[in-house]
């Protein structure tokens, strides 16, 4: 037993730590025990009905070791776990039936002092001390994930959607079940299984049952292996597992006298496990179908089954309450769980392994812990009953029972939610891959979804499912009532879009309206104030104007005479002007002819540079001459030495010659270099001139600028006299001016301050209209701010409600274009079928030909090698030859016997595949006839 020995380890090392943490801190700790605190307070309320004479439910609570043994549905103290004390929840009104009952409810002290003994370890008595925290196992760390692919989850693929049977009503929901990792819900029919997408509610397939009916489906841990266990109520049953992506049945085991009611799959999928009305339980192995288990321990029919996650045990269920736990490996017996009153309907795996849930007919479900098989909770689940049980990756709860609900329970059994109440009986509840959705169905075959959260119903299933023509009808009916939605919408869009502009162009309107006013206000207002001032300025320039007449008189007698004044130093600029300019005029005409002859001076010397230039070429022209003349005088005298002696005398006529006209290309060098010589001197000399000419021209220049700069500062003089003369003027009549001005401007002065006056009180009043406009303006803008979310709001769901209505109409639209091909490729589908069995028998028929040819050979080389023997017992001589004939005619015939051995299997799995396709074909002619 692989739970014991670990676990009883553990248990004693942690109860040992436990017990040590449990120590109280000081001799101030005060202990709550039964003798001393609680049985008190249990005398006065509950001993009536729970003692050791009168046991209502089992339950004695006159002791301290009855109450912690509990009554019939188990253990009501968890010692430190005042949350799975079921003992508190019932007198604290937290599970029914309320205790005690017909009374008022224990006072709430009381009712605390029980908490408090709970939570610190149940004491007996004054010397008891608190032993460690009982583990329930009803607490998981966070969800588990066995099982969880690695890549994306198993969704069915190319699935055909046609039912097997067409029916016009659903009976009762007898098995669903979701896959744990991605939307596909499965729900068993008449002959089928019908797969729905719980994302988008859409048909995803049907997988035909020609069994009869799935009493139980279950996906496989890693949602690639659909289980469905079922068949002919007394007559067979048998359990089957499809692949979910391709719909393909894998193997099919079991051979019963009537339907399989129950039935799993183990999370390795090695084995399957099932029973039904023959009170077996039946372990197969899925790698050849055979029998590897047989369980005789149940008293009636098998109702549940199923495996742990993790592999290790196998828990089944029947219908007198029977419940058993199972190594499952070896089928040994490993717990017997009691305590259930009636039928056990469902079974369910908490999915860290460590908790067994059971479902039953006298309304409970209870939790088991698989460390010591004790009862850790009980809840009155249903009225009537509980149908179903089944827990999700967090460890939460959904059940389904008689009272027409469905359940979401905590992982410690606190009811979480509820659904609205079905017509007829919940028989069946699964969450969704995500855990955020239930699936419900029940006696009348109704199929509802809700999504968890606020319990939102989000649509309804079929286990039903329409034919190819019904799907296509209801998409075109779809469609009509999407586009005329899609138009209605869309004009309801576009009127809302037209009134959210308008509004807003109110509002425009208002704005600019308000600005408008409040700044032809302040306008009005800053003109008023402008007024005000103008009016004091123009009385303080009429004052101005008066005291300036008085002194413009003695300005302009003052500036007559400046003007005199200036009008003399102009004639003198003028007298020293004249002066310069001659003086001027006369260095200016040394300059020039200076720079004249420098001109001529530096041609010359460009002249002669260019005349040295040409001088050096020729030099070097004569030197590389010289220098040639030595080369050919050098080679010359060189050969000589190796001339015959007869003409060393010729040889020697020629280096003479070379030798002479060396001496003369010597000289032009020399000569050369003479007149070069001369050239270089004269250049000196040039340069000496030019610089002589530079020395003479900065001179005349220098003059020239000092006579310059007098000039200017006459030129200064002459202009600050005219300037003189001119602001003297200026300054004359503009005093003259002013005194006009002066005395014009106090009589504009006075008219000004009228105008004013009388135009300050049209403002006045311009002011306190535009003051009321804004007003108006700005209370209207208050208005429209405020209706503009509502009409914002307005346009947003008209244009979310548009495009969601041609969403689904083309969404609608290629799906019906989908529906259609598949319905054509369906009905096309048993002639492809008939052309892959005809292809088939056209290829045994060319394999059996082969193969009659290779025998036929075969038996043609048997009687060529016989003939070689003859040969060879007749002609010894001829041995050897005919022994290398004799080889190669085995190695021939070794070949023909392989090829016809090849050939033979290649038809045998030829043929194999034809009993497929014609078992196909017949399972298909069958279904749908």
């Amino acid at each position: 037993m692989r739970y014991t020995l670990p676990l009883l380890v553990l248990f004693g090392l942690t109860t040992l730590a436990a017990a040590q943490d449990a120590q109280p801190a000081g001799d101030k700790v005060e202990k709550i025990t039964y003798e001393d605190h609680v049985r008190p307070i249990l005398r006065e309320h509950c001993f009536t009905c729970h003692n050791q004479g009168d046991a209502k439910g089992g339950l004695n609570l006159e002791s301290y070791g009855a109450t912690l043994e509990g009554g019939a549905s188990g253990e009501v103290v968890i010692a430190q776990d005042v949350g799975s004390s079921r003992l508190f929840a019932l007198i604290n009104g937290d599970e029914t039936p309320e205790m005690p009952p017909g009374q008022d409810p224990i006072a709430q002290e009381k009712r605390d002092i029980i908490s408090k003994w709970i939570e610190l370890g149940a004491l007996e008595n004054s010397g008891s001390k608190a032993k460690a925290k009982k583990k329930s196992g009803l607490a998981m760390e966070g969800p588990v994930t066995t099982g969880k692919p690695e890549g994306p989850a198993a969704m069915p693929e190319g699935l055909w959607k046609a039912p097997v049977m067409d029916l016009h009503s659903s009976g009762a929901i007898t098995a669903m079940a979701h896959s744990p990792w991605a939307p596909v819900v499965a729900i068993a029919g008449q002959k089928q299984i019908a797969l729905y997408n719980t994302d988008t509610l859409k048909l995803l397939g049907v997988i035909p049952y020609p069994q009869g009916i799935p009493y139980i489906l279950r996906f496989s841990r890693n949602g690639e292996v659909l289980m469905a266990g079922g068949g002919r109520g007394g007559y067979a049953g048998s359990v089957t597992l499809f692949n979910v992506r391709t719909g393909k049945p894998l193997i099919t085991v079991g051979d019963e006298y009537d339907a399989v009611l129950a039935a799993d799959v183990s999370p390795d999928l090695s084995q399957v496990a099932l029973g039904g009305p023959q009170r077996l339980v039946r372990i197969y192995s899925t790698a050849d179908g055979s029998l590897l288990h047989e369980v005789k321990k149940h008293t009636d029919w098998v109702t549940s089954i199923a495996y742990s996650p993790d592999g290790v045990l196998l828990a089944t269920a029947d219908r007198s309450n029977g419940l058993f736990v199972w190594e499952a490996d070896t089928a040994r017996e490993y717990m017997n769980l009691q305590g259930h009153k009636e039928g056990i309907n469902a079974v369910s795996w908490q999915p860290d392994s460590n908790v067994l849930a059971s479902a039953s007919a006298d309304n409970e479900v209870k939790l088991w812990a698989m460390v010591d098989g004790k009862n850790i909770k009980s809840f009155g689940a249903h009225g009537g009953g509980a149908e179903w049980v089944s827990y999700t990756h967090d460890g939460r709860m959904v059940t389904a029972g008689r009272d027409k609900v469905a359940k979401v329970w905590a992982g410690d059994g606190k009811e979480l939610a509820k659904t609205p109440g079905f017509a007829d009986l919940a028989l069946r509840a699964c969450f969704n891959h995500d855990s955020t959705k239930i699936v419900v169905g029940d006696w009348s075959g109704e199929i509802r979804v809700y999504r968890v959260e606020g319990m939102q119903e989000l649509g309804k299933l079929k286990a039903v499912t329409p034919t190819y023509d019904e799907m296509i009808a209801s998409l075109q009916a779809d469609i009509g009532t999407f586009d005329k939605t899609a138009a209605d919408t869309s004009a309801a869009a576009t009127a809302a879009k037209q009134a959210f502009d308008n509004h807003l162009a109110a509002m425009e309107n208002s704005k600019k309206a308000a600005g408008d006013a409040k700044a032809a206000m302040d306008a009005a207002a800053a003109k008023v104030e402008a007024l005000k001032k103008a009016i004091a300025e123009s009385e303080a320039k009429q004052k101005q104007q008066e005291q300036e007449a008085a002194a413009k008189d003695a300005d302009a007698k003052k500036w007559a005479g400046e003007i005199a004044k200036a009008e003399q130093a102009l004639n003198q600029a003028n007298a020293k002007l004249a002066d310069y300019g001659k003086q001027t005029q006369a260095k200016s005409s040394v300059v020039t002819a200076a720079k004249n002859a420098q001109g001529e001076h530096q041609k010359q010397l460009d002249d002669l540079k260019k005349q040295l230039a040409s001088q050096q070429q020729a030099i070097d022209a004569a030197k590389k001459k010289v220098a040639d003349l030595d080369a050919k005088i050098a080679e010359a005298t060189k050969q000589k030495e190796t001339t015959p002696d007869d003409q060393k005398e010729s040889k020697q006529k020629e280096i003479d010659s070379l030798a002479g006209e060396k001496t003369a290309a010597q000289a032009e060098v020399d000569k050369l270099a003479a007149e070069a010589k001369k050239s270089t001197d004269a250049i000196a000399g040039k340069e000496g001139e030019l610089k002589k000419d530079a020395e003479q021209i900065a001179a005349a220049e220098a003059e020239v600028k000092k006579l310059q700069d007098e000039t200017n500062k006459a030129n200064g003089e002459k202009a600050n006299a005219e300037k003189a003369i001119a602001a003297a003027k200026q300054n004359k009549q503009t005093a003259d001016t002013q005194l006009a001005s002066a005395r014009a401007a106090i009589d504009a002065a006075k008219k000004a301050k009228d105008e004013a006056n009388k135009e300050t009180g049209t403002q006045q009043n311009l002011i306190k209209q535009y003051d009321a406009e804004m007003k108006k303006q700005v209370e209207q803008l208050k208005k429209l701010e405020e209706g503009k979310p509502n009409v914002e709001k307005a346009m947003n769901d008209q244009a979310a409600a548009a495009k969601a209505a041609a969403d689904k109409a083309a969404a609608a639209k290629v799906e019906l274009e989908a529906i259609k091909k598949e319905k054509d490729d369906f009905a096309a589908y048993p002639a492809k079928l008939q052309a892959e069995q005809q292809a088939m028998m056209t290829g045994i028929k060319t394999q059996e030909q082969q193969v009659a040819e290779a025998a036929a050979k075969q038996a043609e080389m048997e009687k060529q090698m016989e003939e070689k023997l003859a040969q060879i017992a007749k002609l010894q001589a001829e041995l050897d030859k005919v022994m290398e004939e004799k080889s190669a005619v085995y190695a021939q015939l070794r070949e023909t016997k392989q090829k016809v051995e090849t050939s033979t299997d290649e038809m045998a799995n030829a043929q194999a595949k034809l009993e497929e396709l014609k078992r196909q074909s017949e399972l298909l002619q069958s279904l749908y006839q």
